[in-house]
């Protein structure tokens, strides 16, 4: 019954996600290079959002098994920062980054080097990655960050 819940609940964000990935991508804020803040009327609650201790539990796994790509606090590395409040491909709501993490990421149908986390990081350990990206990026803007590419603050 919990592999049945679990596939139903994956196959659901990833629906969703990739039709507001679609969206997002295509529009002329992200394309024009302004922040994306999340949020909204139409945006997935994070169960995790303001959970000290989860957001604890988002910095270890985000430690784990992100910052290789997108360095230490999510400032950027290899792949683009998280923490800036900027998402050029894929829209900074939590539906389009739970979507990105779980599927991967695939630009005008190719897929690129972000690959599907779904089968190794939990649906919650996902949540609690997002609930730290976004204390992070809310730490990055009351210490005044210019959000420059891999630097902190």
């Amino acid at each position: 019954m919990g592999l049945i819940k679990n596939i139903f609940f994956i196959t659901f964000f990833v629906i969703i996600g990739t039709t507001f990935t679609s969206n997002f991508y295509l529009s002329p804020a992200l394309s024009a290079g302004k922040v994306q803040d999340y949020g909204g009327e139409d945006d997935v609650e994070n169960p995790f959002e303001g959970n000290a201790e989860a957001i604890a539990e988002g910095y270890e796994k985000f430690n784990q098994r992100c910052s290789y790509c997108h360095g230490m606090r999510g400032v950027g590395a290899k792949g683009p920062p998280l923490t800036r409040g900027y998402y050029k491909k894929s829209g900074g709501s939590n539906i389009n980054l739970y979507s990105v993490i779980a599927s991967g990421l695939q630009v005008n149908g190719q897929p690129t080097q972000m690959g599907a986390f779904s089968r190794t990081i939990s649906d919650e350990n996902i949540w609690k990655i997002i609930a730290y990206l976004r204390q992070e990026y809310k730490d990055r803007k009351a210490a005044g960050s210019k959000f420059e590419y891999g630097v902190y603050p």
